[in-house]
């Protein structure tokens, strides 16, 4: 049990690019906790619609609370991540992306209380996935055995709690990888540095289907760079394991698909 810290302060960082239908609730869902020592770093990519003022004008709603606000270009979605963490003080970091939300207001004591009694370096919850009318498609939850990495990508971004240290001791996350950057962090934090995720046995978020990720064809293109790359992080994959992996991904997204479709007929 960490003992030396009576509050360890988490930084949240959200990231966003022309949000406006989806930025304030967001911001809403992380600056009601009820968790007191929390930073919160919005990273804004220069929206063309209102997102920043709806930005501004959420915060001017909290004034207690501490929030850092950031308006530039980036290079995609992985630089926009890394410039939240570089600016990160926090003990834990956290990314709760634009659409994304925390389930209730006492997530973050949950999860830092967990911290504090467990003293994991990486915990990961559960993430409620929702489509764009707020109803529940699944759970999403990591795999215990760390070893279902290799196999997909078993880890919600969104409910992932990691150390700064992590990222401090591993890096950042790769800005050439416009998607599955978080699945590479995984792998190299885990295969190359020995890092091991914690279960966290509740849930945390509800993550919005139908994001970048769901471009399928670019996502396959992204995981096919990080198939030809796994054996810099010590894993032996073959050509069938990468054609069992990508296969598996394809057909995962034509399920959700038909799913999709058939819930509007």
């Amino acid at each position: 049990m960490r003992k030396t810290n009576i509050m360890p302060k988490i930084s949240v960082v959200t990231i966003c690019r022309n949000a406006e239908q989806l930025i304030a609730e967001t911001m809403k869902s992380v600056l009601s906790q009820s968790y007191k020592n929390i930073e919160y770093i919005v990273i804004e990519g220069k929206s063309r619609d209102k997102t920043l003022d709806i930005i501004h004008s959420t915060a001017k709603d909290y004034p207690d609370r501490s929030i850092k606000i950031v308006s530039e270009p980036d290079e995609g979605i992985a630089d926009a991540m890394n410039k939240g963490v570089r600016l990160a003080t926090g003990d834990v970091i956290a990314h709760l992306h634009a659409g994304d939300r925390y389930i209730d207001n006492n997530v973050i004591e949950e999860v830092m209380k967990s911290y504090q009694e467990n003293a994991w370096r990486w915990g990961v919850a559960g993430s409620i996935v929702v489509d764009h009318a707020g109803n529940e498609r699944h759970i999403y939850k990591a795999n215990p055995d760390y070893r279902t990495l290799l196999k997909k990508n078993c880890i919600p971004h969104q409910s992932t709690f990691l150390v700064k240290d992590i990222f401090d001791k591993h890096g950042l996350f790769k800005v050439e990888y416009k998607q599955a950057m978080d699945y590479e962090y995984w792998l190299r934090i885990t295969f190359k540095g020995g890092e091991r995720f914690t279960l966290l046995p509740f849930n945390t978020t509800y993550f919005l289907n139908g994001g970048k990720s769901s471009n399928i064809f670019e996502l396959l293109k992204y995981l096919r760079m990080l198939r030809s790359s796994m054996h810099e992080y010590g894993c032996d994959v073959t050509v069938l394991d990468d054609f069992v992996f990508l296969s598996r991904v394809m057909a995962f997204y034509v399920f959700n698909e038909l799913k999709k479709k058939l819930s509007m007929l």
